[in-house]
């Protein structure tokens, strides 16, 4: 799990990547006049970047491969957390900056980037309140601490009722009026590929490439990349994070575009050491990366366990009832091939809450994953004997049958091996029955290195000229370290863009 990747490694990936295949081209190359602000993306850091630069009288150009702008926000759920915001003070809730950055400091156990941190939590307030002020509706609970992620320690956790599409209608109706004034302009279904530099590394403009086939080179005051991650692309996933990815769940467009930019000017690449698998997809296949078509989510307040979890050694490793999503997701990181398998009995199946959960396929009930095992679907295992469940499973039969008689031991006297407290019943009543759960992702850890001012960055730590980054492009393991800190892609995007464009760039 390097940190650094080679350009011609990247752009041999980004070459064969299905989602880029090249556009035609025509024979005719021209410029446009000088803009004050180029922005590689239209999601959630380059839009706001439009947005207040253009309030400031900025003349912008985004460009996007996309048909649309929003980004990953299209299929984000839209979780934002910022501490000392209107909303809090109107629920009586006393919280500072400085208490978040010491959350996610801690739930990152020290992994999290301290100055990208402090920069995105300590100007968060004044973003989420500019979201709330132009109409943006939260559940009426909310704040919240969290229970998707290990929950802060005061509520900052908020999302709009649309999820995502809450955050896309606030972005365009604020962006609308810079079009119509012409200060803005949006060039879609085109690729930026290249970036044009200066004899001295000075990032001066981009090379772009439509689908008419139409070659431009479009100059620029300040250029910034805030085209997301590579979750759409295996086989730098693949390099970048030294982990397969399993589940196809994410944004097509996100194939690592801005990392290849970035390492062509002479930035780096950090953050893939900190790569931190989600617990529990159940997917459609093990044709990778395969269609996601449910989830095991443990969350023992909610739902305690009933069932048991295995490697393929068919041991447990982790005590099931912990109430930890950071404890699930760090025990399955050490599994082989990151992958378990949930293991029950026809009384459990017949007598315990729902367990599967349906995810972005849509919606699942108990008769759905009765009948998934009884027609034998890929991931769903049936059998009349433990040593049978094993074999169709793929678990070691030995390993299991130990494993099971120790858990039923511990379950007659109360005292489980593991320490697990919810105890319910054995799994002695057959038919017996395993779900294969893999890992799966929805951001990138790995991303383009920047300054406290968001210039990308050399890795000497000398900043390219010209050149900025934003978003997903930098990296959950900046944000997060080896963690997840509820709304701590979203806000930093939302926030970082804002920055940009209110105050960071010069446009003097």
């Amino acid at each position: 799990m390097g940190k650094k990747l080679s350009r011609r490694s990247v752009l041999s990936i980004l070459g064969s990547t299905p989602g880029l295949a090249a556009f035609p081209a025509h024979a005719q190359d021209s410029e446009t006049p000088l803009c004050d602000l180029l922005v590689v993306g239209g999601g959630n850091a380059g839009m706001p970047a439009a947005i207040f630069a253009a309030e400031r009288g900025a003349r912008v150009l985004i460009v996007d491969t996309a048909t649309q702008l929003g980004g990953t926000l299209w299929l984000s759920s839209g979780q934002m957390s910022a501490a000392g915001t209107k909303l809090q003070a109107a629920n009586g809730i006393e919280d500072s900056p400085q208490s978040h950055y010491d959350d996610i400091m801690r739930i990152s156990e020290g992994t999290a980037d301290p100055d990208i941190v402090r920069l995105a939590v300590f100007n968060a307030a004044d973003t989420f309140d500019w979201l709330m002020d132009h109409g943006l509706g939260v559940h009426d609970e909310h704040p919240v601490t969290g229970t998707n992620h290990e929950p802060y320690s005061q509520p900052r956790y908020a999302w709009g009722k649309d999820d995502g599409r809450s955050i896309i209608r606030i972005l365009s109706a604020q962006l609308q009026p810079h079009i119509d004034a012409g200060r803005v302009s949006v060039s879609l279904r085109t690729k930026v590929t290249e970036l044009i530099q200066a004899p001295d590394g000075t990032v001066t403009g981009v090379v772009t490439h439509n689908e008419a086939g139409e070659v431009m080179r479009h100059r620029a005051r300040h250029t910034l990349l805030a085209c997301g991650g590579y979750t759409a692309n295996e086989k730098m996933f693949a390099q970048l994070e030294g982990a397969r990815d399993y589940a196809d769940v994410t944004y097509p467009y996100s194939q690592g575009a801005g990392i290849t930019l970035a390492l062509a000017a002479g930035g780096y690449v950090r953050g893939g050491e900190h790569h931190l698998p989600l617990f529990g997809a159940v997917l459609a296949s093990d044709s990778y990366p395969a269609r996601m078509i449910g989830t095991v989510r443990p969350w023992p307040p909610a739902r305690p366990p009933w069932e048991i979890y295995v490697n393929a050694n068919g041991q447990r490793f982790l005590r099931e009832d912990i109430p930890s999503h950071h404890a699930h997701e760090n025990a399955l990181l050490e599994q082989p091939e990151e992958r378990c398998w949930v293991v029950f009995d026809e009384a459990i199946f017949a007598r315990a809450p729902q367990l599967v959960r349906g995810s972005f396929a849509g919606p699942l009930d108990q008769e759905d994953i009765r009948l998934a095992f009884e027609s034998g679907m890929d991931m769903f295992y049936k059998a009349d004997s433990i040593e049978a469940l094993a074999e169709a499973a793929g678990i070691d039969a030995s390993g299991l049958a130990a494993t099971v008689a120790d858990y039923n031991r511990g379950q007659a006297d109360g005292q489980d091996s593991l320490g697990r407290k919810h105890l319910p019943l054995p799994i002695a009543e057959p038919p017996f029955y395993a779900v294969q759960l893999q890992s799966w992702l929805l951001t990138s850890f790995a991303g383009v290195a920047v300054d406290d001012r968001l210039r990308v960055i050399r890795d000497d730590g000398t900043a390219i000229p010209g050149l900025y980054a934003a978003g997903e492009l930098l990296g959950s393991g900046q944000f997060n370290g080896r963690s997840y800190c509820g709304g701590m892609l979203v806000t930093p995007a939302l926030t970082f863009g804002r920055l940009l464009g209110q105050k960071l760039l010069d446009f003097a």
